[in-house]
């Protein structure tokens, strides 16, 4: 097959439709070099800026009795916005625009235009990849939540007017309700006694507990002080995650702490009980929320019963919220290994948020809002994440093995044992039992 059965016999071509016969045809290609010439040195350096859009020059024409006419349509596809198909009669259809247009006719040649009209390549338009920054969002939705926290919280409990018998009642449900994070981090209830008046104050000692919870989940060699006593995390600025800074509410009263003096010092207590994974810390954390909820509001007959009621329905509200606000915050800020993983911890976290919503006590419209924006973050940033992450899969060295010889097996990595014997608990990762099954990441 010669090149003459390779091209149209007549040299027709089209652009829009409108047809025309080529005289001439030329073109450009190749890539953009950008050639830096430097002062003293014989050598240049030539810089690829890519390749060179493609261009067509032809010389084309319309003849015969109706040549007008085929002039005509043919300036009108060259007026309509936009690229078009181009059949070139050598080298085939391309997407174009008419970059350059020119034509001329004469009285010594009747009947015919001629045309000549560069051809560019129109390409795709296309700009720089964007992400959303998914854990970020999830951040500012946390912040924001946990703002509508502390004003929900002091705008609903209070123990003014209230002594004797009453004021022990309601700090001894208050304790109760807080049960929960007591166990894990220690130190909540005395301190929470101290400023039982100072509603802010209240609600800033609860948050540092789980901040307290958190900071041992997720920077793993600070938790080593939180277990011996002798981390300050979560003061001001610290990673606690936390955007508190405001001060007590009872702002004209110099005797009474300030809500970040109470984070600091409630962080600086120990943790009693070491949360483990980010998984099982989402679970002790539903646990927590949920136990708060067996403290039964006394019956509302009196004023003084009124406001205890209202107090112990705010104290678990503060207590489940707080514990949803941490969950929310440990998702985002995990370096999930696996897809289960992630998934498991957002299932729990979407759980907590969905039971905040739907509590039975009423709940204002400010914080429905801010747990509806933290349960989109939440979704958002666990559908960005998870998907790219490696699912588990099973092992089952013949026989016993070193966690080093498995994890090179398995990836060509012997640096990932650690990974291996964490995640199955291995009492001795220089004997990995054979015949026993191994939980591994997928590649």
């Amino acid at each position: 097959m010669s090149w003459r059965t390779r091209i149209d016999p007549e040299l027709r071509g089209t652009y829009r439709g409108a047809p025309f016969w080529v005289e001439r045809s030329s073109g450009t290609a190749g890539r953009r070099w950008l050639i830096h010439e430097y002062p003293r040195r014989d050598e240049p350096y030539s810089e690829d800026m890519g390749r060179r859009a493609k261009a067509w020059r032809l010389t084309f024409f319309t003849a015969g009795e109706n040549y007008d006419r085929e002039r005509d349509k043919l300036i009108e596809a060259f007026d309509v916005p936009g690229a078009a198909t181009l059949v070139h009669p050598y080298l085939g259809t391309f997407q174009a625009v008419a970059s350059e247009v020119s034509f001329e006719e004469s009285v010594f040649e009747g009947g015919v235009c001629t045309f000549q009209v560069t051809f560019s390549e129109s390409g795709k338009e296309s700009y720089p990849a964007g992400a959303v920054d998914t854990q970020r969002e999830v951040g500012l939705a946390a912040s924001l939540f946990e703002g509508t926290i502390f004003a929900d919280f002091a705008e609903n409990f209070s123990v003014d007017g209230l002594l004797g018998f009453s004021l022990e009642a309601v700090e001894r449900d208050l304790t109760a309700i807080m049960r929960g994070i007591e166990d894990v981090v220690g130190g909540i209830a005395d301190q929470i006694a101290a400023v039982i008046r100072f509603p802010m104050n209240v609600a800033a000692i609860v948050l540092g507990g789980f901040n307290r919870l958190k900071s041992a989940i997720m920077v793993p060699v600070r938790a080593l002080d939180l277990y011996s006593g002798k981390s300050l995390l979560g003061q001001s600025g610290g990673n606690s995650g936390s955007g508190f800074t405001g001060g007590n509410v009872m702002g004209d009263d110099p005797a009474a702490p300030t809500a970040a003096g109470i984070v600091a010092a409630s962080d600086a207590g120990r943790v009693l009980l070491a949360p483990g994974t980010p998984v099982r810390a989402m679970r002790l954390l539903r646990e927590t929320a949920e136990s708060g909820m067996a403290v039964a509001p006394p019956t509302a007959d009196t004023p003084e019963r009124r406001q205890r009621a209202k107090n112990t329905i705010a104290a678990q509200q503060l207590n489940g919220r707080m514990a949803t606000l941490t969950a929310a915050r440990i998702v985002a800020e995990t370096a999930w290994p696996s897809r289960q993983d992630a998934e498991a911890a957002g299932r729990d976290a979407l759980q907590m948020i969905d039971a905040q919503m739907a509590a039975e006590a009423p709940i204002s419209d400010t914080v429905y809002s801010a747990l509806v924006a933290l349960r989109v973050a939440v979704v958002e940033d666990l559908r960005a994440r998870a998907i790219a992450l490696p699912g588990l899969t099973t092992y089952t060295p013949q026989v016993t093995l070193p966690a080093l010889v498995v994890a090179h097996r398995l990836y060509g990595d012997a640096k990932r044992a650690d990974e291996i014997v964490i995640r199955n608990k291995a009492p001795h990762p220089g004997a990995l039992r054979g015949g026993i099954e191994l939980e591994v990441l997928g590649e």
